[in-house]
């Protein structure tokens, strides 16, 4: 059975639909009174790079133009600019999300908050992963066993199982896509045709996305999100909140200094819960109205 070049998961395509959650525009007018908005290509390109190596450094807008666009297009996977194809950042960036995940998921709520809508009416953010979700679960040469660094610790979910997804964190949801892109992904010209199938050629003008990415499933999905946790917090000794059994049939609860939260939970004999921290990532959720 022949394998279906459209679609396809890369570089090019998971930047084309990133674009459509971006936050409102600037008017034209304010850009043309030498305003800038900072959503343009290459700015959002280049906070997408700086999630993977925060030592890269912006060439600026008018060097990035024309190479973004290329990007976009699925039409190169590197050039001068682009460190899609250097070895050791990739290796860096694959061993940072596997060994010290915390760090790297700052930068991507960091990038998330510069550039994505949150707004409560569009709900881009919760549209924009289920277009990803609908994109892996189309693409033929993504095995149903391939995993994606994307629970909100970083924990690993198979291909097969995104279907059924409830709840994600949506910095965390980007990162672990975005890891699978770089480390496994890295011909940005298998994205081609679908490109061109999601933003037609214009006879030369701007091209539009005008497909339907993610109609139609994840009707349920819910959205959280997560706050930058501080290289202090990251390395202060996580403490536990226990349960001292009393001497008349009742417990009393002790709570040992919890200066911020992790998961886990600790069990004693027969399954009895002893220990438990919650979950360091903020209450808010959003649910689609």
């Amino acid at each position: 059975m022949a394998t279906n070049e459209y679609p396809r998961l890369c570089g090019g395509t998971f930047f084309t639909l990133i674009l459509q959650a971006l936050r409102q525009r600037m008017k034209a007018r304010e850009h043309y009174s030498g305003d800038s908005d900072g959503l343009s290509d290459p700015e959002v390109l280049v906070g997408l790079i700086k999630v993977i190596n925060p030592d890269y450094t912006d060439p600026g807008k008018e060097n990035l133009k024309g190479t973004v666009n290329n990007y976009k297009a699925c039409k190169i996977s590197n050039s001068t600019y682009l460190p899609f194809d250097d070895e050791q950042v990739i290796s860096a960036f694959d061993s940072k999300v596997k060994t010290a995940y915390q760090s790297v998921l700052n930068r991507m709520i960091g990038f998330v908050n510069d550039f994505l809508d949150m707004s409560e009416t569009v709900h881009k953010d919760v549209n924009l992963v289920r277009a990803i979700v609908d994109l892996i679960q189309q693409d033929q040469t993504i095995k149903a066993g391939d995993e994606f660094f994307i629970g909100q610790n970083g924990e690993k979910k198979k291909k097969a199982a995104l279907g059924d997804l409830k709840e994600v964190c949506f910095p965390s949801f980007l990162l672990g896509v975005l890891h699978y892109i770089v480390v496994n992904r890295k011909d940005n010209g298998i994205g081609k045709a679908t490109y061109d199938v999601w933003c037609p050629s214009a006879g030369g003008g701007q091209r539009k996305y005008i497909a339907h990415m993610g109609k139609g499933i994840l009707e349920s999905l819910t959205i959280s999100y997560a706050d930058i946790v501080e290289k202090a917090e990251m390395d202060a000794e996580p403490v536990e909140t226990v349960i001292i059994e009393g001497t008349s049939d009742q417990q009393v609860q002790q709570t040992v200094n919890n200066p911020f939260v992790f998961n886990f939970n600790q069990y004693g004999n027969n399954g009895t819960q002893i220990g438990h921290i919650e979950n360091y990532y903020g209450s808010k959720k959003k649910e689609e109205d």
